[in-house]
């Protein structure tokens, strides 16, 4: 009974190690980033930042600024749909309306250095690239 018991043990410790690391490894996208968007049918391209936040459920809400026509500043948070974690990358699809009123489409995928997202709307389509 006693070997029984300890077996158990490592067991339950080796599988509670096991989810915690799982865990830990999606939240190393938290943070700021750094980057650029584009929008490849207008040509139009600047600065842009993320700080991402994970939610409870395990999606990422992400407030993002940058520059439009390197003078005009935007702001828009979102939250990003996780749909997998495999192999240290993040894969983030779904739509969010962003300012209330417009319908954007992205697919992105993210490991803890690099997020490359493609997004698209009625009138726009284009891309963020950050990195930290």
């Amino acid at each position: 009974m006693t070997t029984k018991r300890f077996v158990l043990g490592i067991l339950s410790i080796g599988a509670i190690l096991a989810f915690s690391a799982g865990r830990a490894s999606a939240g190393d996208l938290e943070g700021r980033w750094r980057g650029t968007w584009t929008d490849d049918v207008r040509g139009h391209e600047g600065r842009l930042r993320g700080n991402f936040r994970e939610t409870r459920n395990g999606d990422y809400r992400v407030k993002f600024s940058g520059t439009f026509s390197k003078v005009i500043p935007f702001r828009f948070a979102t939250t990003l749909k996780v749909v997998e974690r495999d192999a240290g990358k993040t894969v983030f699809a779904g739509e969010s309306r962003v300012g209330g009123f417009v319908k954007f489409t992205y697919n992105a995928v993210a490991d803890e250095h690099q997020f490359n997202a493609q997004y698209s709307s009625r009138w726009w389509r284009g891309s963020f690239n950050l990195s930290r």
